[in-house]
C-alpha cells in the first residue's frame, strides 16, 4: 500500500531551488497543491515538480529548510532527482556567496565523477 511521506532537505532558498530545477530541465508549478493519489491527502506547496510519471512537492516548514512531500512508492526516484537538485543548489549557493565576498569565477569543470570544480579568485 502506498503512503504519503515527507523527506527533510537542507534547501532553504526558493529562488535557488527554482534555478536548480531550471538547470536540470525539470518541470514545476508554483503555488500548487500536491495530491497523494492513493490516500487523497492534499498539501499546498510552493513548488510541485512533475517529470514523466514522477510527481512531488517542495514546501518550507516554519521558515526552516524545505521538505519533499510525495509517495513512498516513488521515494527512490524522488531521492535520485533530489540528489541532482541538491548538487545544482549547492553550485548556485557557492556562486552567490563567492560573488558576495568579491571573488570572480576563473574556471569551472565537471569531472567524470560528476563533481563540479570551481576555481575562484579575488583581485585586491
Amino acid at each position: 500500500m502506498s503512503k504519503f511521506v515527507k523527506v527533510q532537505t537542507q534547501l532553504r532558498e526558493l529562488n535557488l531551488i527554482k534555478r536548480s530545477l531550471d538547470d536540470l530541465k525539470l518541470n514545476y508549478e508554483e503555488d500548487a497543491v500536491y495530491r497523494h493519489i492513493y490516500s487523497g491527502r492534499q498539501e499546498a506547496v510552493p513548488l510541485l515538480v512533475r517529470q514523466g510519471g514522477l510527481k512531488f512537492g517542495l514546501r518550507a516548514e516554519n521558515d526552516g529548510p524545505y521538505e519533499v512531500v510525495g509517495d513512498d512508492m516513488a521515494l527512490r526516484a524522488i531521492k535520485q532527482t533530489m540528489q541532482r537538485v541538491q548538487q545544482r543548489y549547492a553550485y548556485h549557493k557557492v556562486r552567490v556567496e563567492t560573488e558576495k565576498a568579491g571573488f570572480d569565477l576563473v574556471e569551472e569543470s565537471v569531472g567524470q565523477d560528476q563533481v563540479i570544480r570551481l576555481t575562484v579568485r579575488r583581485w585586491s
